[in-house]
């Protein structure tokens, strides 16, 4: 069987969840093609996975990171995105023809999802944001009238393409959450599935490479990785599109080395094929590229972590069991949201971009690492975690909607869903 996976591209956070279903579905036997583009593709490259590249799409961001809607609707307003949309389909469709598969994975890719309904294939969509929102008031500085009134149009104009977005979601045969079922869902917000859907709807749990019972214990990851002595480590992880990983990198590299207290820091930039051989600054270790699986045993070595609040690096630190802390990207609602929810689950605090500092973080880091119950509430939703199977069970749906397997797929049962109506 040939499956086509199509990933957003936009940072690591899609492709590198599908990664285990990728090998999992190879480990069946079955032949795979991944389309995506931007850093999506250069992971997929670096990997050596079978590739076709898609028509990129992302947004606008300054040189903080902040997300810019102004420049994302200059550049990609009604007629051109449209366009873009079209350009995508159209490639979409000439690369499905080309490949012949006989299913298809799309991860948060609406076009592949039209040009799979034209082409008559089954699809399934993988996503942790069904309803996708954008800021009403951007963070940073006073609005002027005619920024107010932009911002009260984009609204407007906005629940009108998020009405089309999401009922292109909906043209899949099945709706797959790769996220704790209630109450641990960390996408809660973003969730808003109307109830047409909702017999679609499969949680199946993070997507990981590893389980950290597969990984060795503890003491043989300290003696692999050179920390053999004591002190709490740290793993502050940089991930996301470019400009916003080089503003955070060099930020934390600036504040890490300024705070005490004898910890041990290990960083990762999240730079795709970067070198991998870290380089030791006093108590902190630079990585400019983690492979999958030292990563893993970091997060697992590792008494916290710091990063920005996408999906897929919230929900595996919370698959290992780390409490966080979250520095979303400046007007990502994504990421806020992700954020808020993480902190009300008592498993992260927050701090803004604005307020980053030495002092800051290490007076949050010592009130996450001497409060319990941060440690004690991401240990019990690592407890859920680890009875999930999530790439076999998304294989066996893989299987089962393409009629390859006639065995029901190992799903959670629908008591477990969680649909929000609208």
């Amino acid at each position: 069987m040939r499956v086509y996976i199509a990933s957003s591209g936009i940072g690591l956070g899609h492709i590198s969840r599908l990664t285990p279903i990728i090998e999992e579905l190879t480990r069946r036997g079955h032949d795979i093609v991944v389309s995506t583009y931007l850093d999506g593709l250069k992971y997929a490259r670096a990997k050596g996975l079978k590739t076709v590249e898609a028509v990129p799409i992302s947004f606008r961001v300054r040189g903080d990171g902040t997300v810019d809607y102004k420049q994302t609707a200059a550049r990609s307003g009604l007629s051109l995105g449209l366009r873009r949309f079209l350009r995508q389909v159209i490639v979409e469709i000439k690369n499905i023809k080309g490949t012949r598969p006989d299913i298809i994975i799309s991860d948060s890719r609406g076009s592949t999802l039209v040009a799979a309904k034209l082409l008559g294939i089954p699809s399934i969509l993988i996503i942790n944001q069904f309803r996708i929102e954008i800021i009403r008031r951007p963070s940073s500085g006073r609005l002027s009238l005619l920024d107010r009134l932009f911002f009260i149009f984009a609204s407007i104009f906005w629940i009108f393409v998020r009405t089309i977005i999401m009922g292109l979601w909906g043209q899949s045969l099945a709706i797959v959450i790769p996220d704790f079922a209630g109450p641990y869902t960390i996408s809660q917000n973003n969730l808003t599935i109307p109830r047409r859907y909702s017999r679609k709807v499969i949680f199946v749990g993070p997507i990981v490479q590893k389980n950290p019972r597969d990984l060795p214990d503890i003491e043989e990851i300290r003696r692999r990785l050179g920390f053999s002595g004591g002190g709490k480590i740290i793993y502050a992880s940089v991930s996301g599109p470019k400009i916003e990983r080089r503003w955070l990198t060099g930020r934390l590299l600036e504040t890490l080395p300024k705070i005490g207290g004898g910890y041990n820091f290990i960083m990762s930039c999240g730079e795709p094929g970067g070198e991998n051989s870290p380089v030791k600054l006093n108590n902190l270790t630079v990585y400019r590229w983690i492979d999958d699986e030292v990563q893993l045993m970091i997060l697992k070595l590792s008494d916290l972590v710091i990063c920005r609040s996408g999906h897929g690096t919230v929900t595996k630190a919370l698959t290992y069991g780390k409490p966080l802390i979250l520095i979303p990207t400046p007007d990502h609602t994504e990421q806020y949201g992700n954020a808020r929810r993480a902190a009300e689950l008592g498993v992260a605090l927050m701090i803004e971009q604005s307020e980053l500092s030495a002092e800051k973080l290490s007076k949050t880091m010592n009130e996450i690492l001497n409060t319990t119950k941060y440690r004690e509430n991401a240990e019990r939703i690592s407890s859920v975690a680890s009875r999930f199977k999530s790439a076999d069970a998304v294989a066996d749906l893989v299987e089962k909607l393409a009629g390859t397997k006639p065995d029901p797929p190992k799903i959670l049962q629908p008591k477990m869903f969680l649909v929000y109506p609208l």
